[in-house]
């Protein structure tokens, strides 16, 4: 029987030998993306984040899905048929060495098996939890699924993972054993929203 990995950062990073870098030209490049939006889009932005600014950290995990991330979702523009498909409340799985990586994740981006199964995954998303009283290590899940994929994937081609803690939002890329976070990204604030919304969008071309 295998051990099952910890979900702590510090213990996947130790672990796993990872270098943590301050910068990267991927994330550097990720995190400068820029798409034009239409001025409905830029209406409802400004409305979601008003939305969250005034009661987003009072809401259960439900309740940010329903009334934020499917919104964010849309606006987004993730998916590309038969190529890149967005998947909800997925497990993942792989075995390093004698550990187990399993990590429950929120979003996965990944190429599809027949109709709805996911098969090659792309960027993870973890940990949509209200602000205040979260648990949980999200980046740690974040980091993990991303380690589970490179294992899967059978090379060191980069990963993409996000994770989000109440308001604020994270990016990151795992190239081989490096690993670099991005500063946060702030909701309720507007031109961070729209940040946001254009590196999710960013990733078609990273993935593509």
């Amino acid at each position: 029987m295998k051990n099952k990995v910890i979900l702590e950062t510090d213990w996947l990073l130790d672990f796993f030998e990872l270098k943590v870098l301050e910068e990267s030209d991927l994330l550097k490049n990720w995190l400068s993306a820029n798409y034009n939006l239409e001025p409905l889009q830029i209406a409802l932005i400004e409305k979601l984040s008003k939305s969250y600014k005034k009661e987003g950290d009072a809401w259960n995990e439900e309740e940010l899905k329903v009334r934020f991330l499917a919104h964010l979702l849309f606006l987004s523009d993730l998916e590309v048929p038969n190529k890149i498909k967005a998947f909800l409340e997925r497990n993942l799985t792989a075995d390093y060495k004698d550990y187990k990586i399993s990590v429950d994740v929120d979003l996965m981006l990944a190429s599809q098996k027949g109709l709805n199964t996911p098969k090659i995954p792309y960027f993870f998303l973890q940990e949509l939890k209200k602000g205040k009283k979260s648990s949980n290590d999200p980046e740690a899940q974040m980091l993990a699924a991303m380690l589970a994929a490179q294992i899967l994937h059978k090379d060191e081609k980069p990963v993409l993972g996000g994770y989000v803690v109440g308001r604020l939002w994270f990016f990151s890329v795992l190239e081989g054993k490096n690993y670099t976070l991005s500063p946060a990204l702030d909701i309720t604030k507007v031109p961070d929203l729209i940040q946001v919304i254009c590196c999710l969008r960013k990733i078609k071309e990273l993935v593509l």
